[in-house]
């Protein structure tokens, strides 16, 4: 999960899965994106989902700065698996757990979508 609308090199592929272009931030989401092309249990995916501001107060603030909810987040990814299930996937560094300001981030995105519909949250170390 980053912060919506930061300045990146963007990085476009035409995606079959998806019928267009897919635009996405980085090399390691680029390469997931990819892998996800493959995949037989996917059927599409979307990629920066914005997460509405609206359903903050679904997330239980205990151990996460009041910030990140005065802040517009996007998740890397939103799949919508071939049996009718949706899941978010996001890409995070493995230099970065370390910090707590990640450790805080994956926490508000687990929360944030446990209050949704989604069926599975994972981040994972590109």
């Amino acid at each position: 999960m980053e912060r919506a609308g930061r300045k990146t090199r963007d990085i476009q592929f035409y995606s079959k899965k998806n019928g267009g272009m897919v635009c996405l931030h980085s090399p390691a989401a680029r390469d997931y994106a990819k892998c996800l092309e493959k995949q037989p249990w996917v059927e599409s995916y979307e990629a920066g989902v914005p997460l509405s501001e609206e359903l903050y107060c679904h997330v239980s603030p205990v151990g996460i700065r009041g910030l990140y909810f005065k802040t517009s987040w996007e998740s890397d990814f939103l799949l919508h698996f071939a049996d009718g299930r949706r899941g978010i996937r996001g890409l995070v560094r493995e230099d970065s757990l370390q910090k707590a300001s990640t450790a805080e981030r994956l926490e508000f995105s687990r929360r944030y979508w446990a209050a949704t519909d989604i069926d599975e949250w994972k981040q994972l170390l590109p």
